[in-house]
């Protein structure tokens, strides 16, 4: 049987000597031959055997149950550590999604400061406010003969007359 990937049948194709070599019953097969390999089941030596006493046989069993309780007691620890890893991964992961939840609201907070900001500063210029005044409120700009000044100090000193005089009349 040819491979596909087998390039002799090509080059060999017209030559007679590798045809008929190919159908020769003399030739040995490469394959070995299998033998019957001999049962390994359980062999019995008889004599050979050491009869172990009562105190022995109580010797091996506490010692393969202290090994026993070793081994379990390392696997039970091996699976609380694995739990306990499992564990510490899940609460980190939950953390860093509240991290990023929590930064995705700061960033869209600040957006909406900077919006409300510049929505803020439109609103609060020279020229709205002037605009405002004299379109809505029907105000005009002042002129200098409207203009009033007031000298503190006699301001001051009647206020105080007055106050003397509402003293002295409660008195009275």
């Amino acid at each position: 049987m040819t491979n596909t990937n087998d390039f002799r049948q090509y080059s060999f194709r017209n030559d007679t000597s590798y045809l008929i070599e190919s159908f020769s019953y003399s030739k040995a097969s490469h394959a070995p031959k299998l033998r019957p390999k001999e049962d390994e089941g359980l062999k019995v030596h008889e004599g050979g055997a050491k009869l172990k006493n009562k105190s022995q046989l109580k010797a091996e069993q506490k010692a393969s149950l202290r090994k026993m309780i070793i081994v379990v007691s390392v696997a039970v620890i091996s699976l609380l550590m694995i739990g306990l890893a499992l564990h510490s991964f899940a609460v980190k992961n939950e953390l860093t999604r509240q991290i990023q939840s929590t930064q995705t609201n700061i960033a869209n907070a600040n957006s909406e400061n900077i919006s409300l900001q510049s929505q803020l500063d439109a609103l609060v210029s020279i020229s709205t406010i002037d605009k405002y005044a004299v379109e809505e409120l029907n105000m005009t700009k002042v002129k200098s003969n409207q203009i009033k000044y007031i000298n503190v100090e006699e301001y001051k000193n009647a206020k105080e007359n007055e106050q003397n005089q509402t003293k002295s009349n409660n008195n009275k």
